[in-house]
């Protein structure tokens, strides 16, 4: 049995299993959406969902990390990943690295014989500091091959595509003036196949990747220097070699990406946070690019406090899933924050609010067919010592205007 207690419930909780105690139910803000099922992963200290992916039978792979303990030497951060399927029903939860050393995945991608492959990062294998890490194991979680990357700094990988018999990593390597965009090609068992770093001044890292769709890939992060801020969005080509790169913000302003999606016409859409623009301290943006990289519009929705988001996925019908976290509305704290881009490149006027009495925050989307989705993160409105992470399902989710948040047309 793992170490941490793992919870499958419904949002009553009423089928918390033998020995656990009930948990408190996030809410969702004026039946806005119905929460059909919530998975709670616990330990002693931080737990964190961080992407919730799509397996080719159907079932889902939540990632992130456990027992995050700031301070505490020597760390015992575990890596997790969780497979279950739409209903909720865990198949198995495995956590990775129980040592005294951090271990955490960000995202997570299936190969096609079924096999699985994480990126992340470490500090039991590699060259020293925090190392970009990239695990393979079976369809039951069972590790297969582990492989670390870096520098004696602290390295990570953040976004993995899939690219010939292998994946693309993405993510950020410690350089002589901050941090360097790092990308590396690996092979389906995570080695080293070619590695590309992008030295520059000031501190830059990449964040996602994914395929462009016509064998080139988008890779989007962030770049900062002298108290700026910027998104990148950059093309490659399947060695990493830059093909062409833009900067969206402002001058002196803070706009952060966290989320890419890639649209069946080629159209590019990378989110984030931003106070450049918008109605409050920060707000949702969005910035839709062609396949060339010309920006066609940007768009926002918050209120008068802090609204950032932290993950973006497309849906079917082109529509983008954006979910973060707010504190200009809710139910206390920071609640989790769900808005949708429109395929015309502007936010739906209206969110989704979910949350508890204590902070809760949304990190990971997956848009589900008839407009559920699966969201996940980490609350601490769930009852455990300090943030538990959790899998949930939201059913029924109806956008509608709310009197907080205002959506605007940038461009």
């Amino acid at each position: 049995m793992n170490r941490s207690m793992i919870l499958a419930c419904l949002a009553t909780c009423s089928a918390a299993p033998a020995l656990a105690k009930p948990k408190p139910a996030l809410q969702v803000d004026d039946a806005a959406a119905t929460i059909a099922w919530t998975n709670v992963y616990e330990s002693a200290g931080e737990d964190w969902i961080n992407d919730i992916v799509a397996l080719s039978d159907g079932d889902f792979l939540a990632v992130g990390f456990l027992n995050r303990i700031d301070g505490e030497t020597p760390s015992d951060w575990r890596a997790l990943a969780s497979r279950f399927g739409d209903d909720g029903k865990i198949e198995w939860t495995k956590e990775y690295g129980e040592g005294g050393a951090i271990d955490a995945f960000w995202t997570a991608r299936e190969a096609d014989d079924g096999r699985l492959t994480y990126g992340g990062f470490t500090t039991r294998i590699g060259p020293g500091g925090i190392n970009a890490y990239v695990a393979a194991t079976g369809e039951d979680g069972s590790i297969l091959k582990e492989n670390a990357y870096g520098t004696p700094g602290y390295d990570r990988i953040t976004g993995l595509a899939p690219s010939g018999d292998g994946f693309i990593g993405a993510g950020h390597a410690e350089g002589v003036d901050g941090r360097d965009i790092f990308l590396i090609g690996v092979d389906r068992d995570g080695a080293e196949i070619w590695r590309r770093v992008f030295a520059e001044a000031g501190s830059n890292g990449a964040l996602y990747i994914e395929p462009a769709g016509d064998g080139g890939f988008i890779v989007t992060g962030g770049t900062s220097a002298r108290d700026d801020a910027d998104m990148f969005v950059m093309k490659i080509d399947a060695k990493g070699a830059e093909i062409w790169r833009r900067l969206v913000g402002e001058p002196g302003t803070d706009d952060i990406n966290h989320g890419l999606a890639v649209l069946a016409d080629g159209r590019i859409v990378a989110a984030g946070y931003t106070n450049s623009w918008g109605a409050g301290e920060r707000d949702f943006f969005a910035a839709t690019l062609s396949k060339d990289g010309d920006i066609i519009s940007i768009g926002t929705i918050g209120g008068s406090g802090d609204d950032r988001a932290m993950s973006a996925k497309a849906d079917s019908q082109g529509r983008i899933f954006v979910i973060g976290h707010t504190d200009s509305a809710g139910s206390g704290g920071m609640d989790a924050m769900v808005a949708v881009l429109q395929p015309d490149g502007q936010f739906a006027d209206g969110v989704v609010l979910i949350g508890g009495a204590a902070d809760d925050v949304g990190a990971a989307i997956k848009p589900l067919t008839g407009g559920d989705a699966l969201i996940g993160g980490y609350s601490a409105s769930l009852g455990g010592a300090s943030s538990d992470a959790f899998a949930a399902r939201l059913s029924a989710i109806r956008i509608r205007p709310h009197p907080v948040f205002k959506a605007s047309k940038i461009k």
